[in-house]
């Protein structure tokens, strides 16, 4: 081997010096080089894989070199060159194989066309490398004597994950970095928890070691921002969500996901566990019923349990004494180098000089090389010089003076630096500064504008958040198209700390409250038209964490206008994207207020919860109790809308129940009257539903003209997602009939209606509907593939009638291709979700059904059938699910 090392390194020296580069570190058996010019690189590095091809070696195998080339201005020091086009050199070439040779974008653009003559490009596309930064292109260089195809790339692409990508590098803790990993990798480690106060670069840590080791998890990783949240009941919901997983039936959320994570491999990485710090058990559970699970926990208190091993995470390393008036000497230094590339931010053409170096390196040791701190200071550099800035901090707050001597020095440390930050502040911004901390997970400016300044307190938003953009201490963020302004979570902490010494905290929170329920008073996606609905759901979608703590104020503080105001908007997010089970807790806590709600407000909370209840797909007796009950207030109080609605809700009990007849009279008695109140919504509402009883009853001309009817109304008052479910109907109605053609005309209609306003839910059913289009010409593959995105929408929202109509129409796919065993599964799970939820299948899922129930007792026999049936049954749901989509539960 010793041999072997020699001559590769021969190899590797010559063709890079021969393409007149220079070898300026070799680590092991790694060579890192500079060139002046991309060709000549790029011309080594194929020179270097030749010459390894075509070597004499003494061992079995040539040794397969992987191989990267990147171009950008880097900083030499000493022998030595840094900067970020290093770091993502590093990257690049740890995504590829031995033998390839990748390039980026840059160096595509550079050599233009002097590309080695007979080599050729493969463009293996946008990549996001493990630094979490900007995509990269990648490309690889292709030559017909050498290899040329090679695995995936080692990109975060490559595993399932939700790390989000960052507008700034890592800089420094690569010591930190491998020390982590090391860690995780250790025998027998599950749980490492990430400990240090606010301020100490714990997340991005924890984010840079999970896309490190992502290629070691199956199943992925996983961030869990626990930020919103300060329940640690609802801990467990959060995880779930993130992991993919929904409850089934009755169970618990702290039950599906120790069932969930039973066969995942995965790492979870748990960001801001402190404020929940009571949760600790449910993650040692976890572990203990996900043998494959690993978790990574940043928080500011140790979770003290048996799996738990404690990392603490140091300052960065600040400058030694002695090396200030030298920039050559500190410049390596990890918080030097942050105070550099913050403040380049800030005013592109610093640089680090014999003038500044001392100062810097002062201020880097004044807070203790907290990461935080450095960026609060070294964001200043626009308003004063480095000096400057050191003399502030050294002279102006004696924060021991002001809290107790039990804190941590460096949480006193950055705390100085937010203090600090905060004096510097005139009147008026902080004022503003304060005010801003009501907002929960970031605003806009209009938001701003309307919730902190009003008539007898008037303050220039505008320029005030301008200048706390400036001073760091707010972040503008590109979101969907939108600006919004966002602020560190200890900063927030910090202007939350000062409203409430100011003795104004009601009253601003009062205004924030007051401004989102006026703002979604107005929400309405389901009378909007097309584009006024989508707006308004993305609005909803981008505010959400503003409306719950909105929501949470009113309710702890009784006002119950507020509350439900908040409820009777939220079903455009709860029924469009799922989110029931929080839907469920919203409605319950609103109801507890008593006395406080109206008659009306309190059916109208009764009203909502029974449609949630429904949509769930439990029509249990307790769900009519609530709608009874909701009636009778609305007809003592004379709200004739109210009382169309809860006649609706409780004709969907009784179809759902296969009353129709029940049915049909309550929704006659609704359209009636909402005709008579000229309210088109609940007009299109009554009629679909009436169009479904005929369909029920086999009454296909009366099913036809009302499903018209509803479509005519909805068109005409520009009710896209109404419109979109009438053109369903009607395509589901063509289908039966089996008129194919007009069939998808009116389903692809529809699935336009739903995709212009983003209403998943309408997507799925869209996608199921064209599955069945696909099973009735023969195309079961498509029908294979739109059944499976429809189910997993169905399945993460937590549907029942979805989920149950996929998995029948699966076991219908399965039976026809001969596989069934499976089919008969399907159809007992299927049947099984019917039965809980009380569902009564359409005329289509009826057809499917006896179809798929025929060719499994052919294939199989009666009893085999029976007993596969029975199985299915049994089986929980996402085992059911798994089948259906070929993989293991």
């Amino acid at each position: 081997m010793g041999d072997a090392i020699e001559r590769h390194d021969g190899i590797l020296r010559a063709a890079i010096e021969g393409r007149e580069g220079r070898v300026f570190k070799t680590v092991g058996d790694a060579f890192h080089a500079v060139f002046a010019d991309a060709a000549e690189a790029l011309a080594a590095a194929l020179d270097a894989q030749r010459g390894l091809r075509g070597a004499e070696w003494p061992i079995p195998e040539p040794p397969a070199v992987r191989m990267a080339v990147h171009a950008g201005a880097a900083e030499l020091r000493g022998d030595d060159y840094f900067g970020p086009p290093l770091n993502r050199v590093a990257r690049i070439l740890s995504a590829g194989h031995g033998g390839q040779i990748l390039l980026s974008r840059e160096i595509e653009r550079r050599v233009g066309d002097r590309f080695p003559e007979g080599a050729a490009l493969r463009d293996l596309g946008d990549r996001r490398l493990k630094d979490l930064y900007d995509p990269e292109r990648i490309y690889q260089l292709v030559v017909p004597d050498l290899p040329a195809d090679f695995p995936p790339l080692k990109t975060l692409d490559a595993r399932p994950h939700n790390l989000p990508a960052l507008t700034t590098p890592l800089v420094g803790r690569h010591r930190e970095v491998e020390e982590v990993r090391r860690l995780l990798e250790g025998s027998g480690v599950r749980l490492v928890t990430l400990l240090g106060p606010g301020g100490t670069g714990k997340t991005r840590l924890a984010l840079q070691v999970a896309a490190d080791s992502i290629d070691r998890f199956e199943d992925g990783v996983w961030l869990v921002n626990l930020a919103p949240t300060h329940d640690p009941a609802l801990v467990a919901g959060e995880i779930l969500r993130v992991l993919g997983g929904r409850p089934d039936g009755e169970e618990s959320e702290a039950d599906a996901l120790l069932r969930h994570v039973a066969r995942k491999e995965v790492l979870v990485v748990i960001d801001n566990f402190e404020q929940v710090v009571d949760a600790a058990p449910l993650v040692e559970r976890v572990l203990e019923s996900g043998p494959r699970v690993v978790s990574l926990v940043t928080s500011q208190a140790a979770l003290r349990v048996r799996a738990e091993h404690v990392f603490e995470v140091p300052p960065l390393a600040v400058p030694e004494p002695g090396t200030n008036g030298d920039p050559g000497r500190i410049e390596g230094n990890d918080c030097v180098s942050l105070f550099v590339d913050r403040a380049r931010a800030s005013v592109p053409a610093f640089e680090l000089t014999a003038e500044n170096a001392a100062a810097v390196a002062a201020i880097c040791r004044e807070v203790d090389g907290l990461p935080l701190a450095i960026e609060l200071a070294a964001a200043r550099v626009k308003l004063m010089t480095p000096r400057a800035i050191l003399e502030r901090l050294q002279g102006n707050y004696d924060f021991l003076a002001s809290r107790g001597r039990d804190v941590p020095d460096r949480h006193r440390a950055v705390r100085k630096a937010i203090d600090w930050s905060y004096e510097l502040l005139d009147e008026d911004e902080r004022a503003f500064f304060r005010r801003q901390s009501v907002f929960d997970g970031g605003f806009t400016l209009e938001a701003a504008e309307g919730v902190c300044s009003e008539p007898d307190d008037p303050l220039d938003v505008f320029e005030t958040l301008e200048s706390l953009v400036d001073k760091s201490l707010v972040r503008r963020v590109e979101q969907g198209g939108e600006t919004r302004f966002e602020r560190l979570r200890t900063i927030r902490a910090y202007a939350v700390e000062k409203l409430e010494e100011s003795g104004e905290a009601d009253r601003w929170r009062n205004r924030h409250a007051e401004w989102f329920a006026e703002r979604a008073r107005h929400l309405d996606v389901d009378r909007a038209g097309e584009t006024e609905a989508a707006q308004w759901l993305r609005w909803l979608e981008s505010e959400i964490e503003n409306v719950r703590a909105a929501f949470r104020w009113a309710v702890e503080h009784g006002r119950a206008d507020l509350a439900v105001r908040f409820c009777r908007v939220l079903p455009a997010l709860w029924f469009l994207k799922g989110h029931t089970e929080e839907a469920r807790g919203w409605l319950g806590r609103t109801l507890e207020l008593g006395d406080a709600l109206t008659p009306v407000q309190r059916a109208t909370v009764l009203n909502l919860q029974g449609r949630v209840d429904q949509w769930m797909g439990d029509n249990s007796p307790a769900v009519m109790a609530r709608f009874e009950e909701s009636l009778r207030l609305y007809q003592e109080a004379g709200h004739r809308r109210g009382t169309s609605r809860a006649h609706m809700n409780i004709g969907n009990v009784h179809r759902r129940l296969g009353q129709l007849d029940a049915a049909a009279e309550r929704f006659e008695t609704a359209l009636a009257t909402y005709r008579e109140l000229d309210d088109a919504f609940g007009e299109v509402n009554a009629l679909m539903n009436l169009g479904d009883l005929a369909s029920a009853r086999r009454d296909g001309t009366t099913a036809r003209r009302r499903f018209e009817e509803a479509r005519s109304v909805a068109e005409r008052w520009g009710m896209t997602i109404s419109r979109a479910y009438a053109l369903q109907y009607l395509g589901e109605m063509a289908l039966v009939e089996g008129d194919l053609d007009r069939a998808q005309s009116l389903i692809e209609d529809g699935r336009d209606g739903f995709d212009a306003v983003g209403s998943e839910v309408g997507m799925a059913w869209s996608h199921y509907y064209l599955a069945m289009l696909a099973w009735r010409r023969g195309e079961l593959g498509e029908a294979r593939s739109r059944l499976a995105q429809a189910l997993t929408v169905f399945r993460r929202m937590d549907l029942p009638p979805g989920v149950a109509a996929c998995l029948l129409a699966q076991a219908t796919v399965a039976a026809e291709e001969g596989r069934h065993e499976t089919a008969a599964r399907l159809l007992g799970a299927g049947r099984a979700i019917h039965d809980r939820a009380r569902i009564s299948a359409g005329p289509m899922e009826e057809a499917m059904v006896e179809r798929a129930q025929s060719l499994c007792r052919e294939g199989l026999g009666e009893e085999a059938c029976s007993r596969l049936e029975a199985e299915g049954r049994a089986a929980p749901v996402e085992e059911a699910v798994a089948l259906a989509a070929g993989t293991d539960a």
